[in-house]
């Protein structure tokens, strides 16, 4: 129940859960509530969640929860105590399996609820409009007879309601409004809310704001300069390893860390082998036992604290040698206690949370939107650094793929051109496709990165801003080697030409240090960045991104899962949500629930219930409403599916990659995920 009780929660007045058979209308109900009408969605294998607002300014959200039964297990993680619950029943399921497989769900919500200590539950009869006048009212009788039968050992254990609404249907939308301001009106006398604040103050108190900032003058009086600390860090001679020393080193593996391109889960995981390395060399100095989760906490919070003091002070991330004025800005810091206010000891303290990395139970870690001023605006690139950019995304994936150089750069010239003729058919001031051009420029960061390659440690250089500072790219390089009436002729668009001043180089001289340290520089921003927020690559790129997938998928058996392989996961996917490796099942929404929630289930095993669930949701939508096709017709329509981070787009890493999101199904933290597929209205 600790993912429901902050995940789920905060805001709206009223939560509840949907809960019914599959395809007994419970996400048709969802939606007739909030947009006043039906939209096409596709089977749901987890969630849909909406907040409806009424005129009244009172705030009621609904979670639908899927249906179909290999999907059941889970639904625990959306129940806790304050918490109602809406059970739905379709009055076309009469044969007696389907009338039995209702009940058997709701005892299972009956037995949830009195679980988790929750009171109400409404129980209503939908789709009354798919029967005749004749038959409605002996149907709908016998049905309550059963659910009365039901819920009576229950009854004085929880506070049941019947709602008798002739005529509902979700679809129509008759009684539907009703039924939910009835639903309301039983809700309206609440306990008065507990004061969480001051709960969350009371658990937070520790040593007063003048005691914390003492300690942080004397300590940072104390304290060596950055240098010499993070050499008698690595080499192990720190003089003293309490919690201030503790908070630096941390800080500092972090910032060493984004300089190579890795995110915080990488920074934790680093941190803790530096620890290790420590404690063996000196377990008397060096007691503490390696906690993945208190680590992460840690990390976490000197990082929002970090980007909080960037916010106010600097147009960068802070360096290392800003740690002093970083914890002073944010002296709760220096309260070792502080996690206090988060986890329970009872979580924090178990074997799980110490070997993997839990999320709080008791209120969600400070994100770094809430503490960032202005919105990330989306990139904007421009018609300089169009090309070199594109060349950098084609060269890292030269490196990283199994295919050959000459076949990733074709595909990559061929998706450029189709991508800057769309382009160009909407801004005129977009310049035309020159195969040349595009040539050059992969050929030019080819030969840059090979002089990487002379020095290893310096391959860190992941971005393309990072990278352009390294070699100070400013666009205008093909100078050097063309004539402009050779770079800008029909010739050089059509096809490559060589060039007309000098030949292109294979590889370039080192950069200097004071590159090298300001291309370090803007990797620790891009890195922080995106533990903020990740963008979506440019249409090119996902155009690219594209055609070397199905390339990749060429290679790999159509009935393997590969997870560490992208394009071995979506060919599965696709392959298995569209029959292609089984033989044909029901073309029911009720049948694709069911072979998608299996699906998801089973890929859980490997990758973990969240990830698994996203990217058959993912592969879901792209395919509702669509004719039949090949997978490369597919990944061409639906070129997203290509970007291998699309999950960071939803949630945080962390989120993304805590305990909970392996072991059961957590929403996203960035953006929400919807099932509605787009342009699908039902009327």
């Amino acid at each position: 129940m600790r993912i429901a009780r902050w995940l789920l929660g905060g805001g709206p007045e009223h939560v509840g859960l949907v809960l019914g058979n599959d395809a007994s209308g419970k996400t048709t109900f969802l939606y007739r509530l909030k947009f006043g009408e039906v939209v096409q969605t596709i089977p749901t294998i987890g969630f849909n969640v909406e907040t409806i607002d009424h005129p009244d300014g009172e705030k009621v959200t609904l979670w639908d929860v899927g249906g179909c039964d290999r999907i059941r297990p889970l639904i625990r993680h959306y129940m806790s105590q304050d918490r109602f619950l809406i059970f739905i029943q379709s009055c076309t399921d009469t044969e007696p399996d389907r009338v039995e497989f209702s009940l058997e769900y709701l005892r299972m919500g009956l037995n949830m609820m009195l679980e988790n200590e929750a009171k109400h539950m409404f129980i209503i009869f939908n789709k009354q409009d798919l029967l005749s006048e004749e038959e409605r009212p002996k149907i709908v009788r016998g049905l309550k007879e059963k659910i009365e039968a039901e819920i009576k050992p229950y009854a004085h254990k929880l506070d049941i309601k019947i709602l008798d609404t002739p005529g509902l249907s979700a679809l129509s939308g008759c009684q539907a409004h009703d039924v939910m301001d009835e639903i309301r009106k039983t809700l309206k006398p609440k306990k008065p809310a507990k004061n969480t604040k001051a709960e969350i103050e009371q658990r937070e108190k520790g040593p007063s704001e003048e005691e914390l900032r003492n300690k942080i003058r004397t300590a940072n009086a104390e304290s060596a300069d950055a240098k010499t600390f993070w050499q008698s860090f690595l080499d192990g001679s720190l003089e003293a390893w309490d919690h201030y020393t503790h908070l630096r080193a941390g800080f500092f593996v972090m910032h060493d860390c984004f300089g190579r391109g890795l995110g915080l889960l990488e920074c934790a995981d680093e941190f803790m082998e530096h620890l290790n390395r420590l404690r063996e060399g000196n377990p008397e100095r060096f007691r503490n036992t390696a906690h993945k989760t208190m680590t992460i906490f840690w990390l976490h919070q000197i990082q929002v604290a970090a980007i909080e003091y960037q916010a106010h002070s600097l147009d960068k991330f802070p360096s290392r040698e800003d740690y002093a004025d970083i914890v002073f800005s944010a002296s709760h810091l220096m309260n070792s206690g502080l996690w206090r206010a988060y986890y329970s000891k009872d979580l924090l303290f178990s074997p799980l949370a110490r070997a993997n990395y839990s999320l709080p139970d008791l209120q969600p870690l400070p994100t770094i939107k809430q503490v960032t001023s202005a919105p990330v605006q989306e990139k904007v690139t421009n018609h300089v650094d169009r090309l070199p950019r594109f060349a950098f995304s084609v060269v890292q994936k030269t490196l990283s793929s199994k295919l050959r150089r000459g076949g990733v750069v074709k595909q990559a010239l061929e998706a450029l051109q189709s991508s800057t003729m769309r382009l160009r058919a909407s801004d005129s001031s977009v310049p035309p496709y020159s195969e040349t051009q595009a040539y050059f420029w992969i050929q030019i960061i080819h030969a840059y990165t090979r002089s990487l390659e002379v020095e290893s440690s310096e391959s860190q250089f992941t971005t393309y801003e990072a990278f352009k500072s390294l070699f100070d790219i400013k666009g205008d390089e093909w100078r050097e080697y063309y004539s402009q009436s050779t770079w800008e002729s029909i010739a050089a668009r059509m096809t490559f030409v060589n060039p007309d001043k000098k030949p292109l180089p294979n590889i370039f001289n080192l950069p200097s240090q004071a590159r090298k340290d300001l291309a370090r520089s803007q990797m620790i921003n891009a890195t922080n960045h995106r533990s903020a927020d990740t963008d979506l690559p440019s249409s090119e790129d996902l155009d690219f991104l594209a055609a070397i997938l199905i390339d990749e998928a060429k290679l790999i058996p159509e009935s393997e899962l590969n997870v560490a392989s992208h394009a071995s996961l979506i060919t599965f996917l696709f392959n298995r949500l569209t029959e292609k490796t089984k033989s044909p099942a029901t073309s029911t929404k009720r049948g694709d629930a069911s072979l998608a929630s299996s699906t998801a289930l089973e890929m859980a095993k490997w990758t973990g219930l969240t990830q698994a669930m996203f990217w058959v949701q993912q592969i879901q939508i792209a395919l509702a409403g669509r004719k039949e096709m090949g997978f490369e017709e597919f990944i061409k329509g639906n070129a997203v599916l290509a970007f291998e981070e699309l999950p960071f787009v939803y949630y945080s890493p962390q989120l993304w990659g805590s305990v909970e999101a392996r072991d059961g199904y957590v929403m996203p933290d960035r953006r929400g995920l919807s099932s509605i597929v787009p342009g699908k209205v039902k009327h």
